[in-house]
C-alpha cells in the first residue's frame, strides 16, 4: 500500500470513529438541555407554615429562575415526611421532583422504623442548603426560666405526671434528640407526635404541652416576646445574631456535649442522570449566592450552606447518614414494622 493510500485509509477511519461518537455525544447535550422541558416540583415534607416550607418559598423562585423553568412548592405531611419521601421515589427518576429535605426523613425514619419501605441511599444528595438551629421552648406558664431550672422541675416528676412535649413525629429528629436529653439527664418525658411544626407551635402556645425542641424561625420571636412561650436554649455553640440573646445548651455542664443542628439541602431519586443533577446543582448552587436569598434565610435565623459539587455533597451526605446511625446505636431506638 503506498503512503497515500495509508494516509487517506487513517483519515477516513479517524472520520469514521467520530461519527460513531457524535450521537452519544449529541444526545448527552440534547438531554441535558432538554431539562427541564416544564414545570418541576419542589417536595417539601411538611405542611404550608412551617420552617420548611418557608426555606422552599424563600427558594423556589430564584431556583426556577436559574433553571429557566418554574418550580413549584408542593407541601406534603404526615409520617415523619416519610409519605412525601415514598412520593418522590415513586415518582421517575427524571428531575420531574426532588426533595427538600433533612436527616429528619431522610436518614432516620429507615433506619429506626422497619415499616418504612425505603433506605436513606434512595436518594442522591444535590446541595445541602441550610443548617437551621434547634431551640428548647416551653410553655409560659411552665416554672423554669432556665435550662436549670427546667431539668430540676422535669426531675421532680415521675414517669406518671412527666413533662410532655411535641415534635413533627415518632421517630424524628426532634422525638429522639429529646429522649437522648431525657436519657442524659435521666428524667421521663411523655411524647406527643404532630403532622407538623405549625399544630406543635399552636398547642405549645395554648398550653396543650410543657415543651418541645423545634427547629428555629423568626416568626418564633414575636410569640416569645408577646409571652406565648419561653425560649431558654439554642442547641448550638455558634448561635446566630437573631439567637444571640438564648443561651446555648452547653452551657449546662450536665450538657456541655448536646449540640444538635438541622441540616437541609436538595435530593433527587437514586439513578437520576447525571446531567439533570449537574443541571439542579448548578441552578441550587447560583440560588444559594444570591444576596437576597441568603439575607431571608438568614434573617430566618439559618446559615447558608456553602456552594458544593455532586461529590462533596455526596460525601456531606454520606458523613451524616454514619452519624446518625451512631446516634440511634448509642439510644438503642428502633421501631416494629
Amino acid at each position: 500500500m503506498t503512503s497515500h493510500a495509508l494516509q487517506t485509509r487513517r483519515a477516513l477511519l479517524k472520520a469514521g470513529t467520530a461519527l460513531a461518537l457524535a450521537p452519544a455525544a449529541w444526545m448527552k447535550t440534547a438531554h441535558a438541555q432538554a431539562y427541564p422541558a416544564g414545570p418541576v416540583s419542589m417536595m417539601v415534607p411538611y405542611p404550608a407554615g412551617g420552617p420548611s416550607d418557608v426555606s422552599a418559598r424563600i427558594l423556589s423562585g430564584p431556583i426556577g429562575d436559574s433553571l429557566g423553568a418554574r418550580v413549584v412548592v408542593e407541601n406534603l405531611g404526615g409520617a415523619t415526611g416519610t409519605i412525601a419521601a415514598s412520593k418522590v421515589l415513586n415518582a421517575k427518576a427524571d428531575g420531574g421532583v426532588f426533595f427538600q429535605g433533612t436527616q429528619n426523613e431522610l436518614i432516620l425514619p429507615p433506619l429506626t422504623n422497619r415499616a418504612v419501605r425505603y433506605q436513606p441511599d434512595a436518594f442522591e444528595s444535590i446541595q445541602p442548603i441550610t443548617v437551621t438551629h434547634l431551640v428548647l421552648l416551653v410553655r409560659a406558664g411552665l416554672p423554669a426560666n432556665t435550662v436549670d431550672e427546667f431539668l430540676k422541675l422535669a426531675g421532680e416528676r415521675d414517669a406518671s405526671n412527666s413533662l410532655t412535649y411535641g415534635t413533627v413525629g415518632v421517630g424524628s429528629l426532634y422525638h429522639l434528640i429529646t429522649e437522648y436529653l431525657g436519657k442524659t439527664v435521666k428524667v421521663p418525658f411523655t411524647h406527643v407526635p404532630y403532622s407538623g411544626t405549625a399544630p406543635v407551635i399552636q398547642d405549645l402556645a395554648g398550653g396543650q404541652i410543657d415543651f418541645s425542641i423545634m427547629p428555629f424561625q423568626a416568626s418564633m420571636l414575636e410569640m416569645i416576646q408577646g409571652g406565648r412561650f419561653k425560649a431558654l436554649a439554642v442547641l448550638s455553640r455558634n448561635r446566630p445574631a437573631v439567637l444571640a440573646k438564648v443561651p446555648s445548651i452547653t452551657e449546662t455542664p450536665a450538657l456541655a456535649n448536646f449540640e444538635y443542628a438541622s441540616y437541609a439541602g436538595y435530593y433527587v431519586k437514586k439513578g437520576t442522570p447525571v446531567a439533570i443533577k449537574e443541571a439542579l446543582n448548578k441552578a441550587i448552587g447560583q440560588a444559594l449566592e444570591n444576596r437576597d436569598v441568603v439575607a431571608k434565610l438568614e434573617a430566618d435565623g439559618r446559615n447558608v450552606s456553602p456552594r458544593m459539587s455532586l461529590d462533596e455533597a455526596a460525601a456531606a451526605y454520606a458523613a451524616e447518614i454514619a452519624k446518625h446511625r451512631e446516634m440511634i446505636r448509642a439510644t438503642g431506638y428502633v421501631q416494629a414494622g
